[in-house]
């Protein structure tokens, strides 16, 4: 019985969906269906192929209480602290086909809506445009929805030229093949049989393995290693947190960059493919994902005299209000002690 309610649900949510979706595209009702077919679920669909994360929640509501979560941050730093802002589109922005535009917000214009509620501490990063233009290279996962290593190098060189950064040659970080094909995030929420054609391959860029890696867990236990890529990770299900390990609530990088500079990073998991290239430039480099975090964020970057806080997030959390108030949380929450290394 149990199993057969679960079913109905599915059922309920899956009406729910396609309701909503024809509201969006109301000439649909009546078209032939559109090519290719797509199957629906609750966070995804699934296009020839190829999986994307829609956005049904989306609403000016929802986008001005992420801004506002935002610009908490702004109001309760200290005026020396710089601030930037990344927000990185999904898969849909770039190469759908024709027939499904309508289920999708322009991602651009979201993103001006989103920057220009921004405090105007924060300086903008702007990777939309140029992702648009190598939408013909391996940008997104196709079973996974995240950025590539790629698409994270890309997505770094913007962020150099505003955090006045002389970006790295790629000739100094080869690219590696790590031999292993997989299915992602999307395949997992979905099991679509669509999506095991053609897996995703996992390749990075060979980066030094002088970075000392220590992460805390949400009681402050930290536990210590070398190096961003987790090569482990490449045998679980979820090989995505083979790039800095995954989402976890408290990272401190360690470097040998020598430049005097620390950098907060307060993210979702679309860093973990750009934030490798940042250990360049930075002596330490504090990285606090909201989802996962007992922290408080503000104590971290003033007990480590952090003078940089870049937000890395991608288009989608602005409509989640749970995000939102993650953010929110990081700025109020008592402190967790954290234990020292060693």
């Amino acid at each position: 019985m149990l199993f057969a309610n679960k079913i109905l649900n599915w059922k309920k949510i899956g009406l729910f969906i396609l309701f909503c979706l024809l509201l969006a595209c109301p000439g649909q009702a009546t078209a032939a269906e559109p090519n290719p077919p797509m199957e629906i679920y609750t966070d995804y669909y699934v296009i020839g192929g190829q999986g994307y994360a829609h956005f049904l929640a989306s609403s000016d509501k929802r986008e001005a209480a992420y801004a506002a979560a935002r610009n908490n941050f702004a109001e309760l730093l200290p005026e020396e602290v710089q601030l930037y802002s990344l927000l990185a589109p999904t898969s849909s922005a770039f190469g759908l086909p024709d027939d499904y535009a309508c289920y999708f917000p322009n991602q651009s214009k979201l993103i001006a809506r989103v920057q220009a509620q921004l405090d105007e501490r924060f300086e903008h990063i702007s990777i939309y445009d140029t992702l648009a233009e190598h939408a013909d290279e391996y940008l997104y996962f196709r079973t996974d929805h995240h950025l590539t290593a790629r698409a994270g190098y890309l997505a770094y060189l913007q962020a150099a030229a505003v955090m006045e950064l002389e970006p790295v040659d790629l000739q100094d970080y080869p690219l590696q093949d790590s031999g292993v094909d997989y299915l992602g995030s999307i395949y997992s929420a979905t099991a679509s049989s669509g999506l095991t054609a053609q897996q995703d391959r996992i390749f990075y860029y060979q980066l030094p393995d002088s970075i000392t890696y220590t992460y805390w867990n949400n009681n402050g236990q930290p536990s210590t290693s070398q190096g961003l890529y987790k090569e482990w990770w490449l045998k679980q299900p979820n090989k995505y947190a083979f790039f800095m390990g995954g989402d976890l609530p408290y990272i401190k990088l360690q470097t040998q960059a020598q430049t005097d500079r620390r950098l907060a990073v307060i993210k979702d998991s679309f860093a973990n493919t750009i934030i490798p290239f940042l250990t360049a430039h930075y002596d330490e480099i504090y990285v606090i994902d909201p989802r996962h975090s007992s922290f408080n964020a503000l104590d971290i970057i003033k007990e480590n005299a952090v003078d940089e806080v870049l937000f890395v997030n991608y288009t989608r959390v602005v409509c989640l209000p749970e995000f939102s108030q993650a953010l929110v949380d990081l700025t109020e929450r008592k402190s967790v002690l954290v234990q020292p290394v060693g």
